[in-house]
This record gives structure tokens, sequence and C-alpha cells, in this order.
């Protein structure tokens, strides 16, 4: 937990800097010291047909799905980690978004194989 989930067009994002948005979120997250490393999750999902505002200016949207229970200073400052992290990267994109999703703890499951 957090479960982060880039979202970018694939054809202005290549597989590399993909990568190094996903690490240099994870390590903004971790820095933080609201969540330890190993229990940070990325993924990455592309997009190939989109709109930005009726325009085809390219945009990246992240996700980062929590249990619930924290309060809003604390999602806060989780999106603008985020955004910081987003920041230090050079990409090729008119706007990066980022969206505190609560996954409801009592309905949430884990299963850790052996």
């Amino acid at each position: 937990m957090p479960h982060i989930i880039l979202e970018y067009p694939e054809e202005f994002i290549d597989n590399e800097k993909v990568s190094s948005i996903l690490s240099a979120v994870h390590q903004a997250i971790a820095d933080s010291g609201l969540f330890k490393a190993n229990q940070i999750r990325t993924r990455a999902y592309s997009f190939r047909e989109f709109s930005n505002a009726g325009t085809k200016k390219p945009y990246i949207h992240v996700q980062a799905r929590i249990k619930s229970g924290r309060d809003i200073d604390n999602k806060k400052q989780l999106g603008e980690v985020i955004l910081s992290g987003i920041s230090t990267i050079n990409i090729p994109v008119d706007v990066a978004t980022v969206e505190i999703i609560d996954m409801e703890r009592n309905s949430y499951g884990k299963y850790v194989p052996n």
C-alpha cells in the first residue's frame, strides 16, 4: 500500500521514461515517510486515444489508491509528494494530475503465496 497507477499517452512517452517516472514517484513517497518503500506498488497503463480539453496535448494522470482511514491533510500531502516526484523528470506532457482514492479497508483483501 499504496498502489500507484500511472496513465500515459503511448505515442508520447516511451518505456524508459515510464520506468523513470515510476521510480521517481516511488522514491518520493518512500522519502516522505508516509509509506515504507517495501509497501509501495507501482504500475503503468498506456492509452492510445485521448482528448485534453478538446486538444491533443498529451497529459499523464496518477492514481494513488490507499486504504481508507487517512485524513484529508495526509492525502493532500501524498498528492503533493507524487507531483514533486514527477516534477524531477522531463516529461513531454502539457499537464500532470494526481488523484488520491480510498479503498475501503474492510473490503480490501490480500493473498501472499508461500
